[in-house]
């Protein structure tokens, strides 16, 4: 093997805490073959399934966390106790393995609990100490079964201070969120309510519940609070397919705040934007998920028929 090959190897598992999968030596053209001699030989170490260590590399919980994400398999992120742990949240009794992906079919890993979550926004996870995590709001809320309103406050105050989260990120996370096995939103929104004040669920998670009835119906994930220059305005869409598409996707809230002057501005503005051939769909929080999922996708599947032709 070339000096070069060896030091590809060693800069991609250096970035990846010591370890490289079998897709990645695929990429390096070493086959099979090759890799199951380097594996007899000792320069490799089966770590999980196709999941290999150099040798020397530490053998830290941050890799063994990395090696149970990258054998689950794109998409997956290091969830719930585990995520907690990597962002240092106070108040985890013990930690379990665990990951979240949107993926319908589970890898079964020795050690790991697999989660699946059918409306996962983009917005909700990230990367830290080169782990794919999910964010400090996601993982609260994960986690809002396990622990108490007092225990939840006591870490969201900790991650304030340490300003690995927002109020409004987890507002934003909570929103469109009922509960569910795991899962207890009400005790978020307590938490939410001492912290701001006039703080009220409702209709302002409507936006929320629209972006995530849309992922889960396994259609792409719309851009938010996209702006869009028309001739005789600058507009900002709620959720939006830009070009070619152009599909702008309204949320109509319904409380006391609407006035006179905002219904007819809205409409003027959705007229604007079927001007500048723009589709536009409007929801409100009588419309059912299952009927959001549907009419997007009916719509994104006749515009992008149009944009093909």
């Amino acid at each position: 093997m070339t000096a070069g090959l060896e030091k590809d190897i060693a800069s991609r598992a250096g970035r990846q805490h010591g370890l490289i999968t079998r897709q990645q030596l695929y990429e390096l053209e070493l086959g099979d073959a090759s890799v199951r001699y380097r594996v007899r030989a000792g320069q490799l170490q089966r770590v999980r399934h196709d999941v290999f260590a150099i040798p020397g590399a530490p053998q830290t919980r941050e890799q063994s966390y990395l090696a149970a994400v990258l054998a689950f398999g794109p998409g997956a992120v290091l969830s719930h106790e585990s995520a907690a742990v990597l962002w240092e949240v106070p108040n985890i009794a013990h930690e379990r393995l665990e990951l979240t992906s949107a993926r319908a079919h589970r890898v079964r890993l020795r050690g790991v609990t697999a989660h699946r979550s059918v409306a996962f926004l983009s917005e909700e996870h990230t990367v830290r100490h080169e782990i794919p995590v999910t964010t400090v709001a996601r993982t609260l809320v994960g986690l809002s079964a396990r622990l108490s309103v007092l225990q939840l406050g006591i870490a969201t105050d900790d991650a304030l201070r340490r300003n690995v989260l927002t109020l409004n990120a987890l507002r934003r996370c909570v929103g469109g969120l009922g509960p569910a096995r795991g899962r207890r939103t009400s005790r978020v929104h307590e938490v939410l309510a001492a912290r701001l004040p006039g703080y009220e669920p409702g209709d302002s998670d409507l936006e929320m519940r629209v972006l995530r009835a849309v992922v889960a119906a396994g259609l792409p994930e719309p851009v938010q609070q996209h702006w869009v220059r028309l001739p005789t305005r600058l507009c900002r869409i709620d959720l939006a397919y830009p070009e070619p598409i152009r599909l702008a996707i309204e949320v109509d809230g319904f409380g006391p705040h609407n006035t006179r002057h905002a219904f007819d501005h809205d409409r003027a503005r959705a007229n604007d934007l079927v001007l500048a051939g723009w589709t536009v769909l409007r929801f409100t929080s009588a419309t059912s998920d299952d009927q959001i999922g549907a009419t997007v996708a009916s719509a994104l599947g006749r515009l992008g028929h149009e944009a093909a032709s």
